[in-house]
């Protein structure tokens, strides 16, 4: 199609009516390769299955801090790649936790294969995510830990807290959905009387990427013409582009999900929505999120799509304990590799951290 043809097509569209820019965009990120990430020095002190903890030593020396005693924690969502929390130097939730003193630890959830299928939402909390806590707190000589669980971590993390609430000393909710029945356009694609979840999800195979891949591009319709507009207007900023690009890594590299935990999942938080209703049982056990003791802070993003905000906001009144709330200008992924990260939101976990365990 000749440029002034599609130039005419896209007028009025925004997003679509620079066809030009939007063609050099994709042709950049066809042919650019990928940056490397998730570089900052670490151990990795536990494993299991695909799961492995990686562990950032605290340099509060370096940083003019003090180092901290408590551990904490980062859950990220298990149907992405972890290291969106240590994307790039100066853009690393893991690397700045670490220099203001923090013994830090991010879950890996890995990418699980067709031997993990069968693997339900219990066996996620009270196996996987129970001994990596377990196995942190015994690495850092402690009785507890903070948890920061982001997206679908934190929803996990959540949960979590409500069965094992001892392990827990604080709880950062980022981005974290609660409420399923304001769950967004997601929720819209997957209600009951939309998806048949029983039909579409096998419980012994794995939900693959490339249907995956679909459902999260109608979040966000418009996303792929903005994206090549981004990258086009980064071409000319090599720090910038690389920026760009490895956001784009981190998009494109989804991984699976286990058949029995998409089952699971769907069913009973986007098309029941028992976690706040506090009817969810895992393996006999009721998730009251008002068993939650340990102080709260309930983070979210104006500008997500992903989790709206009024599907995060009600954790914190549904928990036990003290609870804050902060709303962020930002989206879901620049609250945590944007300006804003290492402008507000690091800090505010900092702060927040020394103001729970002084």
């Amino acid at each position: 199609m000749m440029p002034d043809v599609m130039q005419a097509i896209f007028a009025g569209i925004p997003g679509l009516d620079q066809a030009a820019r939007v063609r050099r965009g994709m042709q950049i990120l066809a042919t650019m390769p990928r940056p490397p990430v998730g570089g900052t020095p670490h151990t990795v002190i536990h494993a299991q299955d695909k799961l492995a903890v990686r562990y950032y030593a605290p340099q509060g020396a370096a940083a003019g801090g003090t180092a901290r005693a408590t551990p904490v924690i980062l859950v990220p969502s298990l149907i992405n790649r972890a290291w969106i929390l240590d994307l790039e130097p100066g853009r690393s939730l893991v690397d700045a936790l670490s220099k203001m003193g923090h013994p830090t630890y991010l879950v890996d959830w890995g990418e699980p294969g067709p031997e993990d299928a069968e693997e339900d939402v219990g066996y996620v909390l009270l196996e996987l995510l129970h001994r990596s806590i377990d196995r942190v707190c015994r690495h850092a000589q402690s009785a507890d830990a903070f948890l920061l669980g982001y997206c679908l971590g934190g929803t996990l993390s959540a949960m979590y807290a409500a069965l094992r609430p001892a392990r827990v000393a604080g709880f950062v909710a980022l981005a974290a959905p609660v409420s399923f029945s304001n769950g967004g356009r997601f929720r819209e694609f997957v209600a009951p009387g939309v998806f048949d979840v029983e039909r579409a999800v096998a419980a012994d195979g794995l939900v693959p990427v490339d249907v995956m891949k679909p459902a999260f591009q109608m979040l966000d319709p418009m996303g792929n013409f903005t994206k090549y507009l981004a990258i086009e207007a980064a071409a000319s900023n090599p720090q910038q582009l690389t920026r760009v690009l490895a956001r784009e890594r981190w998009v494109e590299e989804n991984v699976p999900m286990a058949g029995a935990f998409a089952r699971e999942f769907i069913r009973k938080a986007y098309q029941e929505d028992r976690l706040l209703a506090g009817t969810w049982t895992i393996r006999g056990e009721r998730v009251d999120l008002a068993a939650i003791k340990a102080p709260v802070h309930v983070v979210v993003c104006r500008r997500d799509f992903i989790t709206p905000m009024a599907a995060a906001l009600p954790l914190a009144a549904a928990t036990g304990g003290e609870s804050t709330t902060t709303v962020l200008d930002t989206g879901h992924i620049g609250v945590v590799v944007g300006s804003e990260g290492p402008r507000t939101f690091y800090p505010l976990l900092d702060s927040w951290f020394r103001e729970v365990r002084p």
